[in-house]
C-alpha cells in the first residue's frame, strides 16, 4: 500500500506540475512592451492625474476670499447689536417698538403699551406703528407680533 501511495504523489506531482506550466503559457504576455509605449502611457496617465501647482492656489485664494466675505457678513449683520444681543442706542431710535428703550423688542413692550393705553398720559406719536392715524389695540398686537418672531424680532 505504500508503494501505491508513493506512485500516486509521484503521478499527481508530475500532473500539477504539467498544469502550471500549461497555465503559465496560456496567461503569460505574448511579448515584451516597448518602451516608448510604457513612457507614452504613463505620461498620458501623470496629465490626466496630476493637477498643476497653479489650481491649487486658485482654491487656496478661493476659499480666502469665501472667508472673507462670511466674516465681513457677520460683521455686518451683528454692528447694531452688542455682546449681549442688545440693539446699541443708534439702533434703538429707528426701532418704535422698543417701548421700553431696553434695547430689544419683547413681549414687555406689547404689554406696556397696553397699560399705555388704559391709563392716564399721552401717548407718543411714534407707537404709531400700523400708521392709521391713532394708538390702539391694532399697534399694540404689531409690538407683539415682533416680540415673537421666530426670525429675531425688530
Amino acid at each position: 500500500m505504500n508503494k501505491d501511495n508513493e506512485q500516486l504523489d509521484a503521478l499527481e506531482n508530475k500532473v500539477a506540475k504539467a498544469l502550471g506550466e500549461d497555465l503559465k503559457a496560456l496567461f503569460s504576455p505574448a511579448g515584451r512592451t516597448p518602451d516608448e509605449v510604457d513612457r507614452a502611457v504613463l505620461d498620458a496617465t501623470r496629465k490626466r492625474l496630476v493637477r498643476p501647482r497653479r489650481h491649487r492656489w486658485r482654491l487656496v485664494r478661493a476659499g480666502a476670499a469665501a472667508m472673507a466675505a462670511v466674516v465681513l457678513l457677520a460683521v455686518v449683520l451683528n454692528v447694531t447689536r452688542d455682546h449681549v444681543g442688545r440693539m446699541h442706542p443708534a439702533a434703538t431710535a429707528t426701532a418704535p417698538a422698543d417701548i421700553d428703550h431696553n434695547g430689544r423688542i419683547d413681549i414687555l413692550d406689547a404689554y406696556k403699551l397696553a397699560r399705555r393705553l388704559e391709563g392716564p398720559g399721552a401717548l407718543e406719536a411714534r407707537w404709531d406703528l400700523n400708521a392709521d392715524g391713532q394708538v390702539d389695540r391694532a399697534d399694540v398686537d404689531l409690538v407683539a407680533f415682533a416680540a415673537v418672531r421666530l426670525d429675531g424680532g425688530a
